[in-house]
């Protein structure tokens, strides 16, 4: 998958600003082109810290622009703050067949390292994929 530089500058202040919190949402985009992202809200009452639930408004919201725009939903992002960019076993749980799922750690309040995952075809494991930027 492929990742625009300028969304990815607004990914990272997003999740940045949701430290000490997950930070979640949507990549949209065309052909494994990730061209924007729709910032998500963690409506999880409890353990904001390391765990997230997507307000499905949002959802709602990015498949409404996706369609404006002639472009689809890719996939979801989150950040683990001040852990590693590996998936949980919520997240395991939480996952939709056929999305990218991008997670990324924020450490002290700064964006680190981010890897890229996918379902496996059985659905019981993630399987890493390439990420790559650009302009």
């Amino acid at each position: 998958m492929r990742f625009k530089n300028t969304a990815l500058k607004e990914m990272m202040v997003h999740v940045e600003q949701s430290y000490p919190y997950e930070g979640c949402g949507i990549m949209l985009g065309r052909n494994d082109l990730v061209t924007m992202i729709y910032k998500g809200n963690n409506i999880r009452e409890d353990r904001q810290a390391d765990r997230f639930l997507l307000d499905p408004s949002d959802i709602m919201q990015a498949e409404k622009i996706a369609k404006e725009k002639g472009i689809d939903i890719i996939g979801f992002y989150h950040s683990h703050p001040d852990h590693p960019a590996r998936p949980s076993s919520t997240d395991l749980e939480n996952a939709w067949e056929g999305y990218y799922y991008l997670i990324t750690t924020v450490k002290k309040g700064k964006m680190g390292d981010t890897e890229l995952f996918r379902l496996s075809e059985q659905g019981n494991t993630f399987v890493q994929e390439i990420l790559n930027f650009e302009d």
